[in-house]
């Protein structure tokens, strides 16, 4: 396997850290999985990730959203929701400027399943050979009291830089702890968000979830049962309002939120694989 970073710079000067990883003989490339990560996280926590695929000769590439990682700027804070969409059309637009012939999947978690399902709907990419969806934030699995949105909304409204820390709990992530234990432990990991990617993604979760009829990209969905920290019901009633040729959906049988750090993740990894050999 080979790794090698990149980078591109906003119009607005904010400098995006990406990584790649190729198989060593990347003349045979079968394919690429371009990663759109979760909310606080990076995108170096899906190194096993790459290796997996690397082993099956298809590429695997990501960036740090605004707000996170190796990117620059404040921590959790993005200037809007359509911003960071904006982030993965040039994304998206690299990738298929780097690997012209080779067949394009697009892999969101958790915020980012919710970014690259908006991505789907609004965009339309027909240049895509498939999508793969896993623990998508259309809905919390537990909403903040509303009180507590409408303060954050008026502060936000007056103060654009202002972050509300989110009260994950670290065991929610994975049936195998000491996933957790690392996440806390990471100095890239961070647990602010802008009151403008809050109500951003909730808002375009909804959106997504009423227009998932519109979707046109062959779709892999998957979701946990037992995940603490998006809905898993969003996920279904997403799934069961997109057209039934171009979606598939999986529940995993007591998974938490992190599907791919779970105790089973070589089944979860597989049948991601699965999916896209068969496309």
């Amino acid at each position: 396997m080979k790794t090698f970073e990149y980078s591109w710079q906003t119009t607005d000067k904010v400098d995006i850290y990406g990584k790649c990883w190729l198989p060593e003989n990347d003349e045979k490339l079968k394919g690429i999985v371009c990663l759109v990560h979760g909310f606080g996280e990076h995108i170096q926590r899906y190194g096993h990730v790459a290796n997996f695929f690397t082993s099956h000769q298809i590429g695997f590439i990501g960036y740090d959203q605004r707000g996170h990682g190796k990117t620059t700027g404040k921590r959790g804070v993005v200037p809007s929701y359509n911003d960071v969409l904006i982030n993965v059309a040039e994304f998206m637009a690299l990738v298929s400027e780097k690997f012209p012939d080779v067949p394009i999947y697009i892999y969101g978690h958790s915020m980012g399943g919710n970014i690259v399902s908006s991505f789907l709907l609004k965009e339309q990419p027909k240049y895509l050979k498939g999508a793969i969806i896993t623990s998508p934030w259309l809905r919390l699995a537990n909403d903040p009291p509303a009180w507590q949105e409408k303060i954050g909304k008026f502060v936000g409204g007056l103060i654009k830089d202002f972050v509300i820390p989110s009260k994950l709990n670290p065991e929610d992530l994975s049936t195998d702890l000491s996933v957790g234990d690392v996440y806390m432990k990471d100095p890239l990991v961070h647990n602010k968000i802008c009151t403008a990617l809050y109500f951003g993604v909730k808002d375009a979760g909804e959106y997504n979830i009423e227009h998932a009829k519109d979707l046109s990209v062959d779709t892999l969905l998957m979701h946990g049962d037992d995940d603490k920290i998006t809905s898993h019901q969003a996920s279904k009633l997403f799934s069961e309002n997109a057209p039934s040729d171009l979606m598939t959906f999986k529940s995993w049988e007591g998974l938490r939120h992190e599907m791919h750090n779970e105790k089973i993740k070589a089944e979860v990894l597989n049948e991601m694989l699965s999916f896209i050999e068969k496309n």
